[in-house]
């Protein structure tokens, strides 16, 4: 269906961040029964879209699967990946896309929200505190209060989400009224690698009263592996895109149909 694959990050000024993403972007490589599979960058990374892309057309590639590495769909999924693309189709005008959705709230991610809990969970009276990037669109901050939800449904305890930039509460405003409620909170920070934000999270909760204590991140999980392979499947109508066994495909499409059937 696709002559090419092109997995999109955002790119970080810290190497650290960038080689987090390699790293698992190879590991999908090795699962993706693709021939032609490259790595481009939003900014702040080299190779630019443009230049994956064009290297790849230059080898002969029409129709391409863009594969953006995005928790939620906002700015960078709507738009600024978008306008990437369509400034080189007007290039070349006879290549096609087709993008899949960022990970969003799909089971895979509750249950990483929910395995980094339970690493570190070891007393009662206690809650959850998820905290984002935040936001301008409704889209990243509702998906990470229904992620919140689910989790809660999950452990049966309170998940609380707060953000760092844009959206309400913030962590400091969720940090200031938690303790009075509960014995213990756990902060799951929901960041993709290594960075600033990560950075303050860890120094906030290491300045902060005995009440919290912090989960890793994300960091690039195999179930987030399997989310991202689950995305591509749906972009392609259903079809495997990996070598796994035939449950692994099966499982895919009973998730599809339930998605279809609320929709």
């Amino acid at each position: 269906m696709f002559d090419a694959v092109v997995y999109i990050g955002h790119g970080s000024r810290r190497e650290a961040a960038n080689a987090q993403f390699k790293k698992f972007i190879e590991s999908v490589m090795q699962e993706v029964d693709y021939r032609n599979q490259e790595i481009a960058f939003l900014e702040l990374t080299d190779p630019p879209i443009s230049e994956t892309l064009e290297k790849l057309i230059a080898g002969g590639a029409k129709r391409f699967l863009v594969v953006p590495i995005l928790l939620f769909s906002a700015l960078h999924h709507k738009l600024d990946i978008p306008e990437e693309l369509r400034a080189v189709q007007k290039k070349y005008p006879f290549i096609s896309f087709k993008m899949t959705e960022p990970f969003g709230t799909h089971p895979y991610m509750v249950d990483l929200v929910v395995k980094r809990i339970n690493a570190e969970k070891n007393e009662q009276d206690t809650a959850i505190l998820l905290v984002g990037r935040g936001s301008s669109h409704l889209g990243p901050v509702q998906g990470l209060q229904q992620i919140g939800r689910k989790v809660e449904q999950k452990l049966g305890i309170p998940v609380y989400a707060a953000f760092l930039k844009l959206g309400k509460p913030s962590m400091e405003e969720a940090m200031a009224f938690l303790p009075y409620r509960y014995k213990k909170v756990y902060v799951m920070p929901y960041l993709l690698f290594t960075g600033l934000l990560l950075e303050k999270i860890k120094q906030t909760v290491f300045n902060s009263k005995d009440t919290f204590d912090i989960c890793r991140n994300l960091e690039f999980d195999e179930l987030m592996k399997k989310t991202l392979i689950k995305r591509m499947e749906e972009a392609c109508d259903g079809e495997a895109v990996s070598g796994n066994d035939e449950s692994e495909r099966k499982e895919g499409s009973n998730y599809r149909r339930r998605k279809n059937s609320s929709a």
